[in-house]
């Protein structure tokens, strides 16, 4: 197993002019846990280990926390680099087997977890589904950059459980240079053969570049709260008419105990005063209609009593 120092020295990778001109960026306005998946391949592509440190760099300018493999190679290894110069929080989760023999290192990891700036989860057990659970657990989004089985593995087992309902975490790719092209079109065939729930777009997100995936994933939750808020109003709206209908049936001094009773439990829950309006009506029928039936009753019962009292006479 390697050592330290050789576990520095592969990742310690030359800084480019791009990395060392990056700009400020605004924090957003919501902090999110982001995870992200990517190669661990020495040999990837510079143009994919370029998006993946703009991926680093931009959540944690905006903010966000990344959650990673942890590598020291690849796009693991060059979004480590970028959360950690844009002064980010990184957690890492790796799996116990590669914990180096006599001390709290582990072989592949990167030395930015040498800090105590940044974390390493160690996920357990025999196989990688721990390892796979604790990635995604608490996210708020999960942005794909280029990989290869091992990526996919994770990305369509997401995909998966997004589609089923298991999840509505969003998923977005970084499809640089058209790589995921073929799962775009895959999702699309499925699709126009009717093997999908739900449309293509709302199982995986496509886009060219990972500044634009990480504004995707802010807009996506930005939007699912205001979704909410009719909700909420709602609500309150009905509470308040409730409110009111309790005060109208105390302070009415004309309506009997039954009517008040029939206000309250037979009203219409109205939205809005339209609709109350409109149930006002009926609201009034009702109210007639028991009021008128409760009279008939009280009737019927003070003539059966009336009738036994005088029965109740001739036999004495």
């Amino acid at each position: 197993m390697s050592s330290i120092s050789e576990e520095k020295k592969i990742d310690a990778m030359p800084t480019t002019a791009a990395e060392s001109t990056m700009p400020l960026i605004e924090k957003a306005p919501t902090p999110l846990r982001i995870c992200c998946y990517g190669s661990s391949s020495s040999r990837t592509p510079k143009k994919y280990t370029d998006a993946a440190y703009n991926l680093g760099y931009h959540l944690a300018q905006r903010g966000h926390t990344c959650v990673n493999g942890a590598g020291n190679a690849g796009c693991m290894a060059a979004m480590n680099r970028g959360a950690n110069d844009g002064d980010g929080a990184i957690v890492g989760v790796i799996h116990e087997a590669f914990v180096v023999d006599g001390s709290d290192w582990f072989e592949g990891a990167h030395s930015v977890f040498n800090t105590t700036k940044h974390r390493i989860i160690t996920a357990k057990g025999n196989d990688l589904q721990e390892r796979k659970k604790l990635l995604v657990q608490g996210a708020d989004g999960l942005v794909v950059l280029p990989g290869g089985p091992g990526t996919w593995d994770e990305l369509w087992e997401m995909a998966c459980a997004r589609h089923i309902g298991f999840h509505a975490m969003p998923i977005v790719c970084v499809n640089v240079d058209g790589y995921y092209d073929n799962f775009k079109s895959i999702l699309v065939r499925a699709h126009e053969d009717e093997l999908l729930y739900k449309q293509p777009e709302d199982i995986l997100h496509f886009e060219q570049s990972a500044e634009a995936a990480v504004k995707w994933i802010e807009t996506y939750h930005a939007l699912e709260a205001t979704k909410q808020q009719p909700e909420q109003k709602k609500v309150i709206r009905r509470r308040t008419s409730m409110l009111k209908r309790m005060q109208s049936n105390l302070s009415g001094s004309t309506m009997t105990v039954w009517g008040r009773m029939s206000s309250f439990f037979g009203d219409d829950v109205c939205d809005d005063d339209k609709e109350g309006e409109a149930a006002s009506a009926e609201t009034t029928s009702r109210r007639s209609a028991t009021l008128s039936g409760m009279t008939m009753f009280a009737a019927g019962v003070s003539v059966g009593l009336l009738a036994a009292s005088k029965v109740g006479l001739r036999k004495m």
